[in-house]
This record gives structure tokens, C-alpha cells and sequence, in this order.
């Protein structure tokens, strides 16, 4: 494992009134400060001479520099799948912003952002082997308060957490878009430029009141492997707000209280720094701010991290200069620990254990040829081979065989796998002789099986020698309403003929032939209900319509097979409910038999003694027998409550099935019988394609001043093609910021956010 610290370079604000006496940059990259000289007899012990050494020093340098320097070989290695971080430190109006961002008004000053996305997308293209997805986030940290700078404006606020997945610091909600080129990239940079928080102050004009952090999301895949490996990178660039001094800039009211927020999440950040660089320190108080929480891993974490700590070399700012030079030195005692990325697509991943199952397979045979163990097969059973398992598996069921071979763990597998075969086709059997039995016909297809009640039926009561408790019926015994109403129904839709015979009586007249039941033919199939009707009806009538005749013609057999099993269901409901009532009136009996047996025993044990316990009275013994006798009665009629129970839960599955198969039926035939036949008969209509007429080109086409403004541009542009994205993101921004109302719910501050300018020189 790799270990890196924080590279710290200092960068001095450009100014005429730099402070030469105060400060020395000397050549190995050491800076010298020395303070006010004290008068001359007074004896101070103060130090008044600091060296802060630092990897770097820019001394009015130009931006490119800088970039060169300290950024490009993070974003090379963010290719490689290694996280990086640039980070911007210092006072108000030393010159952060303008560093990582820059100036619209000239290409040559663009900040580091733009500087990294140019140099990102020219190495993707130049990378041909690998195929890479890039992704941006922008957020700010304004007293406190999380905000997406990328939101959209329609939307609702959303309230930004932070939380850790996997040991890596993920801020949820936050809006990530896709950049699929420069253009874009730097479009989402410029939007979210002007949602950020400005303010005038008396160190700048228009000085940023939050902290800032632009994120790019790197994925890599390589297109030549066939490797599941990936990389999965970010770069963050962070903007951190100035620290001020509040005695020296006499900041009130707004600006006070930024002001607030800023130095106490800066103070926190310098304790998280003091207790990473110590090795002893057990506890980082990571989570004291949202800041030190979100800059988790470029602190001393999994992360390449740079940071430019910017000062305003004038005799005025010497106290802040000096600050920000013991915070550079305190960042870099900050140890970092850089790991490549690297993530496993699952998909492919299974691919490559699939060819080393194969492989191993292979081998494993070969194996098997050498030990002269050629008859094992590591290849699923052909139906033979299963055929001649089940036999030998059926012999011995019946112990005819005395013993199985066991070769390797598929047959094993086979074996288990047989024995559910087996067993299943039992319960067929079973489920057979219980349809005739019951005299119950469903043609429908799908696997039945009887499922018996449960003998947990919460019995209540004490036990004697019989071995068994005493309870109620429960409560799933008794008959549903909706299953009377339909049974009145069915009462109520019959003849006078039929109920006669419903009597018992048997009619001496033969029946009629319009009273004879004809033959229906069999259910529908796919291949019948695929058959259209002879004369298909010019408009389709409606569902209803169309399932009352589906159930007089071609659904009549499904349709009676279903009132067969509702009726049947029906009677075993009723039986069930006779049954219950049945139990309940024993249950109630041997209550009152066991109580009053119990009283005439406490009586008599009363008044005769201890001595009479284990002796019984006449009366005593015929409410025992009696008790006996019906515990006994409760008992047979308790287990054929629960047969029947049992043959309820079977006809109701009937009943599902076949009203199941009878919707299904019908809503294939009156797809085929009408909307099909509806759409092959529907006249096509066309219409004609619409044309558009162009306008007529002027004779004289004149060129106004905006014209001419950006066709000169052009030329120039084409004079410098890398700064063509540059540019059109920056037109885009422009328009927006005039065309696009302000965003709803946004803090508003003294001075909106406009596109940074360049950085005054004092």
C-alpha cells in the first residue's frame, strides 16, 4: 500500500504593494516572513521570524502553470482509477475562486476546472482502447446547509444527507449529469457558477460565501479485454470559503454571520487536519462539520490530494498570510493512501466463472480417464438414465434392494430429485380417487394436491387418560354469507319440476326431451379458441353480452364444470357448519358434565375426608361414564371436521381453477372473435405528409452588429479550436442568465452570483 501526503504549493496574489520586507520567497521553495521590528530597549521574547517550507511556490505565475504543476498529473491518474482532489485555501480575496475557476473574459485565464476537463477529454480521445463515461456534480455548503447547485429549477428543493457506503463519503440526492464532452461539461460548471452565493465585501467585491465542491465522476472500461474489472474514479475541486478576521473587517449583519459559519467550519477542519497528521490520535472528528464530512476521503484517506493555499503578499494582510502558511504546513504532515478503483461488473463476472466451470469440467474428466473411473458423467441425466434411477429407486421403497451406490454428489442430486417425482405423482394418485369419489370432473390444467387442516385448531381444556384436548370448532368452520346467498340463488332458479325431484321423489313420467341434458363438447384449447366465428358481428358487442353467450356456447363445458364445483363446495360448507354446531353443543355438554362432576367430588371429599378421594359414588361413576362417552363423540366428530375441512380447502382450489380458466378462455376468444376481426376490417386512413414552405432568400442580405460580432468571433476561434467549447459554454451561460427567471427557493444574497471576472490588481 502506497503512502502519499498532501502536496502543498503557495500561490501569492499579484499586487504592487507586495511586501518585501515582511516576505522572502526563497529558491528552494521556502518562504521567509518576518513581522513588525519592535522598538529598540524593550525585551519581548516573541517569535518574529517564521520558515514555512512548502513543495512550491508561484510568484506571479500564470495559470497554466499552476496547472501544469499541480493538477494535470492528478487527472491523469484519476484516468488510472485514482481519486484526486485540488483544494483551494486561504484569506478573502486572495484569489481561491479565480484559481479553480478563473475568468470567462479571457480563455488564456480559465481556472483549473476548465484547464482539467479540456485535458480529460483530450486523453479520452486519445484513449481508443478504453471506453469512459463522465458524470459532474456541483454543490455548495452555505451556512451549514448542503445545496445542488445542478438542481433543476422545476423541482423542489431536495434536502441533501451525507453517508457512508462502503467507507466512502456519499452525499444522497445530490444530482449527477452526464457529461458526454467538453461542451457540456463546461456547460453544467457555468450554471452552477451563477446558482453559487456572492456577496460584496470589503476585501472583494464579489467574494464567494460558501464552500464549493465540483466533482467529476470517472468510469473506465476496457474494449479489448473481456475483463469484468472497471474503474470507478472522482476529482474533486474544492473551493473553500476566505477566513476574515471580523475585528479587522467590521463585517455586520448578513456578512457577519457568513462570516460566522465560515471560520467555525474552518477551525474544524484545522482540528480534523491536527488529528489525521497525529499517529496517535485514535478519534478524527470527522462529522463535527459538513465540510470536514464531505472532504473525508481527500483527507488522509483514498485520494491524491493538492492543495494551493493562495495569500495576499501585502504588509496589511501579514497576520492572514502567516495563518494560511501554518495551515499549508499542518496539511502536508497528512499522510494519504491512493488505491486504484477498481469495481466488477457482475454480468461478465458470471461469464468468466461459467468458462472456468467449463474448464474444470474438462479437467476433472480427465482426472476421472486416469483413475480408471470412466463410467462417471458429470453431465445432467438423459431421460434413460432417469427412467433407470427411478426403478432402482422404487425398488428400494419397496426393499427389494437393500442398498444405492453412491458414484458422485449429482447423482445424489438426481436421486433427491427422483424421489420428488415420485412422491408427487402419489399425491396424484390421491387426488384421483378423491375426484371420484366426490364424483368431481376438472379437466383444467395445472398440478392439485390435497392439503389436510392443521391439528393445531387451538383446543382448550383439560386432559384425562383418553390422550386428547378438549376445544371449540374454529372459527374457519363456519359457512360464509356470500356462500348462502349464492346457494338461495341457485334454490331460487330452479323449476317446480326440479324441485319436485330435489325431494326425494322419483317422477314416474320419462323425461322430456327439451329436459334432457345434451352432450357439450369438450373445453376450449388454444387451438379451438383460435378459430373465428363464421359471421363476426360489424361492431363488438359488449363483455357482459359476450360472456353470457361464450357460457351458452363455446365456454359451456368449463362453465358447468365450474357450477359442478361450486355446488359441491357449497354442501361441504354446510356440512362443515352442521358439524361445528355439533362440537359446539358436545363442548358445552362435557363443560357442564366435568363441573358438576367436579362439585359432587369436592362435596363429598368435604365432608368425608381425605380418605374418600379415590373412592366413587354410584352418581359419580354414571357422570364419569357419561363424561367419558362424550369425549369420545366430541372426539369422531372432531376429526370429520377436519376430513371435511380438508375437502373444503380442495373444492375451493377446484373452484378458483375453473373460474380462473373460464376468464382466461373468454378473454382470448373475444380477442380473436372481435378485436382482431375489428382491426383487420377497420378501413386504413392516410393522411398526407405534411410540408412546410421555406421562405424565399432576399435578394440582399444585410449583416447587423450582432451578426458581424459572431462572425468575427468565429474566425477567431478558429484561430484557437480548443477554446470553442470555452466559448459556447460560456454563450449558453449568458443566455440563461438573461432569458431563465431566478431559481425558486434559492438564498438570495447582496449581489447575485455573475460570471467571474478577472482578478483585480492592486
Amino acid at each position: 500500500m502506497a503512502h502519499n501526503r498532501v502536496k502543498v504549493v503557495v500561490r501569492v496574489r499579484p499586487t504592487n504593494n507586495f511586501a518585501h520586507n515582511y516576505i522572502e520567497i526563497l529558491e528552494d521553495s521556502k518562504v521567509v516572513v518576518h513581522s513588525n521590528k519592535h522598538p529598540i530597549g524593550h525585551i519581548n521574547n516573541q517569535v518574529s521570524d517564521w520558515s514555512f517550507p512548502m513543495d512550491r511556490v508561484f510568484h506571479n505565475a500564470a495559470q497554466d502553470s499552476v496547472y501544469n504543476d499541480c493538477v494535470s498529473q492528478i487527472v491523469d491518474k484519476a484516468l488510472d482509477g485514482y481519486n484526486g482532489t485540488v483544494m483551494a485555501y486561504g484569506q478573502t480575496g486572495a484569489g481561491k475562486t479565480f484559481t479553480i475557476t478563473g475568468s470567462t473574459e479571457n480563455f488564456q485565464e480559465r481556472g483549473m476546472i476548465p484547464r482539467a476537463l479540456s485535458h480529460l477529454y483530450q486523453s479520452i480521445n486519445s484513449m481508443i482502447e478504453h471506453s469512459v463515461i463522465v458524470r459532474v456534480s456541483y454543490m455548495e455548503i452555505y451556512n451549514e446547509i448542503l445545496t445542488d447547485l445542478l438542481a433543476d429549477e422545476n423541482e423542489e428543493p431536495k434536502t441533501l444527507t451525507i453517508s457512508e457506503d462502503a467507507g466512502l463519503t456519499v452525499v444522497k440526492g445530490l444530482n449527477v449529469r452526464l457529461a458526454d464532452n467538453e461542451e457540456e461539461a463546461l456547460n453544467l460548471l457555468f450554471e452552477g457558477e451563477t446558482n453559487r452565493v456572492i456577496a460584496e465585501h470589503a476585501l472583494n467585491h464579489a467574494s464567494s460565501r460558501s464552500h464549493c465542491v465540483f466533482t467529476v465522476h470517472i468510469e473506465s472500461r476496457s474494449r479489448t479485454q473481456s475483463s469484468s474489472n472497471f474503474t470507478l474514479s472522482k476529482l474533486n475541486f474544492v473551493d473553500l470559503a476566505g477566513s476574515e478576521r471580523l475585528g479587522k473587517t467590521k463585517s455586520e449583519g448578513r456578512t457577519k454571520k457568513e462570516a460566522m459559519y465560515i471560520n467555525q467550519s474552518l477551525t474544524f477542519l484545522e482540528q480534523v487536519i491536527i488529528a489525521v497528521a497525529d499517529r496517535k490520535r485514535e478519534h478524527v472528528p470527522f462529522r463535527q462539520s459538513k465540510l470536514t464530512h464531505v472532504l473525508k476521503d481527500s483527507i488522509g484517506g483514498n485520494c491524491n490530494t493538492v492543495m494551493i493555499a493562495n495569500i495576499w503578499g501585502e504588509a496589511a494582510q501579514l497576520e492572514e498570510t502567516i495563518s494560511t502558511l501554518r495551515f499549508g504546513t499542518r496539511m502536508m504532515c497528512v499522510a494519504n493512501e491512493p488505491l486504484q478503483n477498481v469495481h466488477f461488473d457482475p454480468v461478465l463476472l458470471v461469464k468468466e466463472y461459467e468458462q472456468e466451470i467449463k474448464s474444470l469440467k474438462m479437467e476433472l474428466a480427465m482426472h476421472d480417464t486416469l483413475a480408471n473411473r470412466s463410467n462417471v458423467s458429470y453431465e445432467t441425466y438423459t431421460e434413460s438414465q432417469q427412467y433407470d434411477l427411478q426403478q432402482m429407486i422404487r425398488r428400494y421403497i419397496s426393499g427389494s434392494l437393500t442398498d444405492i451406490e453412491i458414484v458422485n454428489l449429482r447423482q445424489v442430486k438426481e436421486i433427491f430429485k427422483q424421489f420428488r417425482t415420485i412422491v408427487l405423482s402419489q399425491e396424484k394418485e390421491i387426488e384421483a380417487r378423491m375426484i371420484q369419489k366426490y364424483n368431481i370432473d376438472l379437466t383444467a390444467d395445472g398440478s392439485k394436491s390435497s392439503r389436510r387442516g392443521s391439528d393445531a385448531d387451538g383446543g382448550v381444556g383439560e386432559t384425562d387418560g383418553t390422550g386428547f384436548g378438549l376445544g371449540v370448532a374454529p372459527p374457519t368452520a363456519k359457512l360464509e354469507k356470500a356462500a348462502v346467498v349464492e346457494t338461495r340463488k341457485l334454490k331460487s332458479r330452479k323449476t317446480p319440476k326440479e324441485r319436485v325431484g330435489s325431494g326425494g321423489k322419483k317422477s314416474s313420467q320419462p323425461p322430456s326431451p327439451q329436459e334432457e341434458v345434451p352432450e357439450l363438447p369438450p373445453p376450449i384449447t388454444p387451438a379451438l379458441s383460435s378459430i373465428p366465428p363464421l359471421h363476426p358481428p360489424s361492431s363488438p358487442p359488449t363483455k357482459a353480452d359476450a360472456f353470457e353467450e361464450f357460457k351458452r356456447e363455446r365456454g359451456s363445458e368449463i362453465n358447468r364444470i365450474f357450477v359442478e364445483n361450486k355446488k359441491t363446495l357449497g354442501d361441504k360448507k354446510r356440512s362443515a357448519k352442521e358439524l361445528a354446531a355439533v362440537i359446539n353443543k358436545s363442548k358445552k355438554k362435557i363443560d357442564s358434565t366435568a363441573s358438576l362432576l367436579a362439585n359432587m367430588r369436592a362435596e363429598r371429599i368435604a365432608e368425608e375426608g381425605e380418605a374418600a378421594e379415590n373412592v366413587y359414588e354410584e352418581e359419580e361413576f354414571k357422570l364419569l361414564t357419561e363424561l367419558k362417552e362424550l369425549k369420545k363423540e366430541y372426539k369422531e366428530n372432531h376429526g370429520e371436521l377436519k376430513s371435511v375441512q380438508s375437502d373444503i380447502s380442495y373444492c375451493q382450489r377446484l373452484v378458483d381453477q375453473a373460474r380462473q380458466r373460464l376468464v382466461q378462455e373468454f378473454d382470448m376468444w373475444y380477442l380473436e372473435s372481435f378485436v382482431q376481426l375489428g382491426d383487420q376490417t377497420r378501413p386504413s386512413t392516410t393522411t398526407a405528409p405534411l410540408t412546410a414552405m421555406a421562405p424565399s432568400p432576399s435578394p440582399q442580405t444585410v449583416e447587423d452588429n450582432q451578426e458581424k460580432f459572431e462572425r468575427l468571433q468565429l474566425e477567431l476561434m478558429m484561430e484557437n479550436p480548443e477554446s470553442i467549447p470555452y466559448l459556447n459554454a460560456k454563450k449558453k451561460m449568458e443566455k440563461r442568465a438573461i432569458y431563465q427567471p431566478k431559481m425558486p427557493g434559492k438564498i438570495k444574497s447582496t449581489v447575485r452570483n455573475a460570471p467571474p471576472t478577472v482578478m483585480s490588481k492592486v
